[in-house]
């Protein structure tokens, strides 16, 4: 795949702001011991300077996908992968790897992304090799998910399950009922059908309905004050799906469906 490479990409030099401490990483040898682990770089970004001091020495932020990841596109659909995002400052912070599983915009999606691990790794000592070290378990959780997705994608519901997930999902979304009220959900809104895919009853396919409507289309509720009856008509609205809090509620929403595997 050919891509536009950035300076910063390729940097190997320690910015005249930082001590003799502050070990600079090369974000293309990280590539290098990447491949070595079979994940490529798929995609690159590069933050916009501030300065023209820090032109070459900004963030890169890089995306690596493995080439076996038939088994990922078949499970989540077309242009998903399971992603290693790895962050690469020159300034401030630690070099941080994310392995997630992100799907199509075309398909029926985990919009925010799931988060599976992550490991920070200082700009001290042998980067590389610390790097090199906590990759396996990395490697290891993807191919636990692929597994996972699997399992998921086999496990068929019967109605009474998936009315429990979407109470369950109700719950994380609006969390606990304020004190002194009773909330009655329509969970029609979170069950709503918005793609021929979005058929088939298994725990993979209904986990992603519910997750996909909660987030991106909302749900309306009746809040009712126990004491008086005076209703509320209440409705939920999307979630800004690159905030922290869409990542932790689809987290949960996945765990909530993995449960189901353990019963």
């Amino acid at each position: 795949m050919q891509m536009q490479v950035s300076t910063s990409f390729v940097q190997d030099q320690r910015h005249a702001s930082k001590s003799a401490r502050f070990v600079p990483v090369q974000p293309s040898q990280i590539a290098t011991v990447l491949a070595d682990h079979g994940l490529f770089l798929n995609h690159l970004k590069t933050s916009t300077a501030r300065s023209i001091e820090r032109a070459h020495h900004q963030t890169s932020i890089a995306r690596y996908v493995a080439r076996d990841s038939a088994d990922i596109v078949q499970a989540l659909g077309r242009e998903s992968t399971l992603d290693l995002l790895v962050k690469a400052p020159h300034l401030t912070g630690a070099i941080e790897l994310r392995l997630g599983f992100f799907r199509g915009v075309c398909a029926n999606q985990w919009n925010a992304g799931r988060l599976v691990g992550s490991v920070k790794i200082p700009h001290t000592g042998n980067c590389l090799e610390v790097l090199n070290q906590a990759l396996p378990a990395l490697v290891g959780r993807r191919n636990e998910l692929i597994s996972q997705i699997g399992a998921m994608s086999d496990r068929m519901l019967e109605a009474g399950e998936i009315a429990g997930l979407a109470q369950a999902v109700a719950q994380i979304r609006l969390g606990a009922t304020e004190e002194g009220y009773t909330r009655d959900v329509r969970f029609d809104d979170l069950l709503r059908l918005r793609r021929r895919e979005d058929a088939p009853a298994n725990l993979f396919t209904v986990a992603n309905v519910l997750q996909e409507n909660a987030l991106r289309f909302g749900m309306r509720y009746d809040l009712r004050a126990n004491e008086g009856g005076q209703v509320r008509h209440m409705h939920t609205r999307p979630v800004i799906e690159t905030t922290g809090s869409a990542v932790a509620m689809t987290g949960s929403v996945w765990e909530a469906a993995a449960a189901l595997l353990r019963k």
